[in-house]
C-alpha cells in the first residue's frame, strides 16, 4: 500500500459519524488538531532537502504594515523603540503595539473560521474551547515545527497570461480547477503528496503598483475586490486526494473577493473547518515565481515557522523557499 493509499478519498468522506458532508473529520484521529499538515513527514523533508541546488533563498512574507492603509479595516501595527543609557549599558528594546496577525501575509489557523450549521470548527471543536493559552484547541502554535518539506508553485498568473487571456487581479476574478491543473501541465510540475502548494494569482504586483487613493479604496471589507480561485467540492476533491498539506496564495483570501458568508460552500469554510486545510493568504511569490521560470524548476524546499503562541488564530508565515 502506498503512503498515499491509507487515508479514504475525498469521496469516501465522512468517516465519522454525525460529521460533515465532505469533512475529514476523525481521519487523524478524534483529538487531531493539525489537519492536513499531517500529510508533512520526515521524509518528506529529506526529500524537500534534495531540491536545494542553487542555495537561493526566498522570503516569502510581506513587510509588516505593507499594506497602506492596511487590509480589512484592520489597524496598522505601531513600531516603537525604547532607549536606555544606564549602569553602563547602552541599547534599545522594541516593541509592535495593535499588531493584528492577519494583517500581512499570513497562515490561517484552523481556528480562524468553523462549520456555519454544525457550529463547530474542524474535528468538531466547540468555539468554547478555543482560548488563549496552552489549553486552546486548534492554537497555531502547534504548527510551529511542522510546516516544512516540499512546495510547488503554481504560477496561474503566467499561465492565462502566455495563453493571452489574462485577468484583472483587482476584480473578483476566478481561477477554475482547469486552470491549475493547466498551469501544472504546462510547467511540467507533478503535484506529490504532502506537498505545500503555493498559487501565484497576480494580485499583489497588482496591489502594490496601485496608486494609493486606489489602495485607500481597497482598505474596506465592502471595497475590497481581489481574485481568487474556485471554492468547488471538485477543488477541495482536487487537493484531498492529492494529500496537499497546505495551500498559499498571493492574494488576500485564497478565494475571489468579496465573499458571501452565507454560503456554505465559501472555500474558508470547505477548507478550514471542514477538511482541516491551512490556507494561506498575501504570501509574496512574484521573485520566486520569475526564478521558477528562469530554471524552469517549479518544487523547491518550503520552510515556515508560525508564531510560537499558545491559543494563536493565526500567524505570519515567516516563511522561506530554498532553491
Amino acid at each position: 500500500m502506498k503512503a498515499s493509499d491509507k487515508f479514504p478519498r475525498f469521496a469516501e468522506l465522512p468517516v465519522k459519524a454525525g460529521a460533515p458532508k465532505e469533512s475529514s473529520w476523525g481521519v487523524f484521529g478524534d483529538d487531531d488538531e493539525l489537519g492536513c499538515l499531517n500529510f508533512l513527514g520526515a521524509k518528506g523533508i529529506v526529500d524537500a532537502a534534495r531540491l536545494v541546488q542553487a542555495g537561493k533563498v526566498f522570503r516569502l512574507d510581506t513587510r509588516i504594515n505593507y499594506a497602506k492603509p492596511p487590509l480589512f479595516a484592520r489597524a496598522p501595527a505601531r513600531h516603537n523603540i525604547t532607549k536606555f543609557d544606564q549602569f553602563g549599558l547602552l541599547g534599545h528594546d522594541d516593541s509592535l503595539d495593535n499588531y493584528n496577525t492577519q494583517e500581512g501575509s499570513q497562515w490561517d489557523g484552523l481556528a480562524h473560521v468553523g462549520h456555519m450549521r454544525h457550529r463547530a470548527f474542524y474535528n468538531g471543536v466547540k468555539s468554547e474551547e478555543i482560548q488563549d493559552g496552552p489549553d486552546g484547541k486548534l492554537s497555531i502554535h502547534k504548527w510551529a515545527d511542522r510546516v516544512v518539506g516540499r512546495a510547488v508553485l503554481i504560477d496561474l498568473w503566467k499561465y492565462v497570461n502566455d495563453q493571452s487571456r489574462p485577468i484583472d487581479p483587482l476584480s473578483p476574478a476566478k481561477y477554475p480547477l482547469t486552470d491549475l491543473q493547466g498551469a501544472l501541465k504546462a510547467q511540467g510540475t507533478v503535484l506529490k503528496p504532502g506537498s505545500i502548494v503555493l498559487i501565484r494569482t497576480g494580485w499583489m504586483q497588482a496591489y502594490v503598483k496601485a496608486t494609493a487613493d486606489e489602495k485607500a479604496g481597497m482598505a474596506t471589507l465592502e471595497g475590497l475586490r481581489a481574485c481568487g480561485i474556485e471554492s468547488s467540492s471538485a477543488l477541495m476533491e482536487w487537493f484531498w486526494d492529492n494529500r496537499v498539506a497546505a495551500v498559499g496564495t498571493d492574494c488576500p483570501a485564497v478565494e475571489p473577493w468579496p465573499i458571501d458568508y452565507q454560503d456554505e460552500g465559501a472555500l474558508h469554510y470547505r477548507a478550514l473547518s471542514m477538511l482541516g486545510l491551512p490556507i494561506g493568504e498575501q504570501f509574496v511569490l512574484d521573485e520566486l515565481a520569475a526564478d521558477c521560470a528562469a530554471d524552469n524548476r517549479y518544487e523547491f524546499m518550503l520552510t515556515s515557522a508560525p508564531m510560537n503562541l499558545e491559543g494563536g488564530i493565526a500567524s505570519p508565515p515567516n516563511a522561506l523557499a530554498i532553491k
